[in-house]
């Protein structure tokens, strides 16, 4: 059964959840609300963004 993320329910998206298969995450999920998502990996920022060519962009 699929289980959803830790963290789904942040005070910037309150109710929003995204289910993990296994160790997957449909991108659809992350990117149903816009083109682009913060990420923070420890004390670190980045930006995962969809391009119009629909390859997907990470940046520090």
């Amino acid at each position: 059964m699929p289980e959803p993320l830790a963290g789904a329910d942040s005070a910037e998206a309150p109710g929003r959840q995204i289910t993990m298969i296994g160790h997957r995450i449909d991108s659809r999920q992350i990117f149903r609300d816009g083109r682009e998502v913060t990420i923070l990996h420890g004390q670190e920022t980045y930006r995962l963004r969809l391009t119009a060519q629909n390859k997907l962009i990470l940046t520090k």
